[in-house]
């Protein structure tokens, strides 16, 4: 190892001293590089990213405890990845690590980690998959936060396909085993709390949602967790929208994104400033919204996030429309429309959602059957749900203006809309209890 550190240190054209920085000395860099000592592992992650290397460069992987290391340092580098949100790297880590044969305790954590990964990157099926493989191995008592967290995962893929039926399931299930092993990570209690508030309002039960979301929210108060109070505030401020409460959906927002600006959280920074626009916007007070949304899309040309400046054109858009610009409105929408196909269906269908509005007040019928028609094709990506609901209602309201009730008639039938009402039917892949 001496000899490759010396190899990659001269390459690199550092001096000894440059290479240990102020956190080491001159001399044990020399006795590493003549065999005298063996760097530690948090040694080799210091001068690793100096040499511009990876660290398993320095690591013989024939060597059961350089093995031991490599692990230990690939699971390290992926939570640290998982808490910024890189997601594929946490994945190549997680592989990396698990190729290794890990002991139980690092492999239920490793596996964990690569179900997230698989959940962010979109992959559900393969996110299954990983958590049915770790609720075979897990020990119900030594593992409980594993499979706690794995119940969180398999409840977030349900609902990002739309399944809220099992989406409830499974965050229920991780809720009870975090209560019975008395699980004491703040944000990892918290994380859940706010997706089960989230499961429960998009399955209208905001009663539910509005309470599970000031659980997370108290805990994130007490904990110090700004990320779950922040998320907390967005989740009552959706359940109020969805009730109809544009006032305090309006404060929770606020109070939402003050905390994420402080967390200096793009992402969530964005989504609730768009969605604050959004609701103001409904709310009436046109000239805020404008402001809003247009530092909303301000805020994500700086970031890079082409996803959020589109999102944040939707508000834009209906603000054209109501103040008249119909050209303007189907201008930013057909923009908006095209930079989120194939990132955001719901998104999208909201985009098409414009469109076809305007040009059925323009009179063109034609393009509006196309435009409605389509927003309903992305949506059924997604499943039946509210939105979908609201876009085929939508529709029904303009054919049967236009006379053609028939159509309305079979739209509404075939759409699905009373199924709305009930509990959604178990999907072909069955929820799994676990850890009893």
């Amino acid at each position: 190892m001496g000899g490759l550190v010396r190899q990659a240190r001269l390459a690199a054209g550092l001096t000894q001293a440059e290479l240990a920085g102020a956190e080491m000395t001159k001399a044990l860099i020399s006795h590493i590089e003549h065999g005298r000592v063996r760097p530690s592992l948090r040694t080799l992650h210091v001068i690793a990213p100096r040499l511009g290397r990876d660290v398993h460069e320095f690591l013989d992987e024939a060597d059961p405890q350089v093995r031991q290391k490599r692990v230990a340092a690939d699971l390290l580098a992926a939570e640290a990845a998982a808490s910024q949100g890189r997601w594929d790297e946490v994945e190549l880590r997680t592989k990396a690590a698990l190729r290794m044969d890990p002991p139980h305790g690092q492999r239920m954590t490793l596996l964990r980690l690569q179900s997230w990964a698989e959940v962010e990157g979109g992959r559900f099926e393969a996110a299954l998959d990983l958590t049915d493989h770790l609720f075979r191995e897990a020990d119900p008592d030594a593992d409980a936060f594993e499979i706690m967290q794995a119940h969180h995962a398999r409840g977030v893929a349900y609902g990002r396909t739309g399944d809220t039926h099992l989406a409830v399931q499974e965050l229920e299930r991780g809720r009870e085993i975090m209560e019975r092993a008395e699980v004491r990570d703040p944000a990892a209690r918290g994380r859940l709390l706010v997706a089960l508030g989230t499961a429960y309002r998009r399955s209208n039960r905001t009663a539910k949602a509005i309470a599970t979301y000031e659980a997370a929210l108290a805990l994130g108060a007490q904990s110090e967790q700004l990320r779950v109070a922040a998320e907390s505030f967005m989740g009552v401020g959706a359940a109020l929208y969805d009730s109809g409460e544009l006032e305090g959906a309006i404060a929770n927002y606020a109070r939402a994104l003050e905390l994420f600006e402080r967390l200096s959280t793009v992402t969530y920074e964005l989504s609730t400033l768009q969605s604050l626009a959004a609701v103001t916007f409904e709310s009436g007070d046109l000239t805020k919204a404008r402001e809003l949304a247009e530092r909303c899309k301000a805020r994500a040309i700086a970031a890079g996030v082409p996803k959020a400046v589109a999102t944040a054109d939707l508000t834009l858009a209906r603000l054209a429309q109501s103040e008249g610009d119909r050209e303007g409105a189907l201008r930013i929408a057909s923009g908006a429309a095209a930079a989120l196909a194939g990132v955001d269906n719901t998104q999208r269908a909201d985009a098409l959602t414009i469109i076809g509005s305007v040009h059925e007040a323009l009179g063109n019928t034609a393009e509006a059957d196309r435009a409605y028609n389509e927003a309903i094709a992305a949506l059924t990506k997604t499943g039946v749900g509210p939105a979908y609901a609201q876009v085929t209602t939508e529709y029904a309201e303009i054919l049967s203006k236009r006379g053609e009730s028939a159509r309305a008639y079979e739209l509404l039938k075939t759409t699905l809309v009373e199924r709305l009402r009930t509990p959604a039917a178990p999907p072909k892949r069955r929820a799994r209890a676990r850890g009893k």
